[in-house]
């Protein structure tokens, strides 16, 4: 199924934040969730959010772009374990 992915890479899936919005930011660190975040999981993870329609509606307002219906607090603590297992595909391996 063809969705459209605007926004998928600017924001964060587990807080409907808009973080990504510099093309040279490829991942962030998060104070709270102690997590580093990828660009290009975390988008992932937005795409396959947009196919089970589960991302939030955007809106264009004076310039800036507002989180419309979300089901993000329903999904956050699914997304967070996702990103904390992919951090460790990042991690040099050990012992070699």
């Amino acid at each position: 199924m063809a969705v459209k992915p605007a926004y998928t890479s600017q924001l964060l899936a587990y807080r409907d934040e808009f973080i990504f919005t510099d093309c040279d930011i490829r991942k962030y660190w998060d104070d709270k969730e102690l997590l580093w975040v990828d660009r290009d999981v975390n988008a992932a993870i937005n795409v396959n959010r947009v196919g089970l329609g589960l991302f939030p509606t955007i809106k264009r307002r004076k310039g800036n772009s507002v989180v419309g219906d979300s089901t993000t607090n329903s999904t956050s603590k699914e997304v967070l374990v996702v990103l904390r297992n992919a951090r460790s595909l990042h991690s040099p391996v050990r012992g070699v």
